[in-house]
């Protein structure tokens, strides 16, 4: 890879609701397909090569918008499924930490520790670390998740896991890693600019 377009999928319905998706799903809102139309339109204009996608629904939802615009086929990986968050799932994070704040705060902080019946931060990296070996191409588009994309890109850029806690990662943003020799540089991140709607 000589430039890495990664960007998370359009706004879904449980996104609206703060309800905890992981593995499972929830279809993209209305706001969410206007979102990743518009994404869809301006990643065209970079000329990628190749898209590759989380096979979780809205991921693929995403990455047809985009197929559709560039002309590609989707390639799924399951490593880019996002984290598992296994009893939490179908949850609101808000409930998640009024019923087990101390659980969920030393979840936070150690990232060997799993959910309950799901995976920890460091499981995410490991798989992000596959994904992005599997990826050949010279300038493709990923499409995955908030947590995979925010513990993905300290993979990519050599910083802790626990710097992931401090990036912001927003519905269908464009996140672009450009390739320097044996390292990759960050050009852009959390880049919404292509969802701004006519007030």
């Amino acid at each position: 890879m000589e430039q890495l377009f990664l960007v998370r999928h359009g706004e879904t319905l449980h996104n609206v609701a703060g309800i905890a998706q992981g593995w499972n799903d929830s279809e993209l809102s209305d706001k969410g397909r206007r979102q990743v139309r518009a994404l869809a339109e301006r990643l065209a204009t970079h000329s990628p090569t190749a898209i590759f996608s989380s096979p979780l629904g809205r991921a693929m939802s995403t990455a047809q918008f985009i197929a559709e615009a560039t002309s590609l086929e989707v390639q799924t990986l399951d490593d880019l499924r996002e984290m598992n968050y296994g009893d939490w799932e179908g949850q609101s994070f808000l409930d998640v930490r009024r019923n087990d704040l101390d659980l969920y705060h030393r979840w936070v902080a150690d990232p060997d520790l799993p959910c309950p019946s799901g995976e920890s931060h460091n499981d995410v990296l490991h798989r992000m670390q596959r994904a992005f070996t599997a990826v050949h191409s010279a300038r493709p588009v990923v499409v995955t998740h908030g947590t995979a994309i925010r513990i993905g890109a300290t993979h990519l850029l050599g910083a802790s896991i626990a710097t992931s806690r401090h990036l912001a990662q927003d519905n269908a943003a464009l996140n672009v890693f450009l390739r320097r020799g044996d390292r990759w540089v960050l050009k852009l991140w959390n880049d919404t600019t292509h969802c701004v709607e006519p007030a």
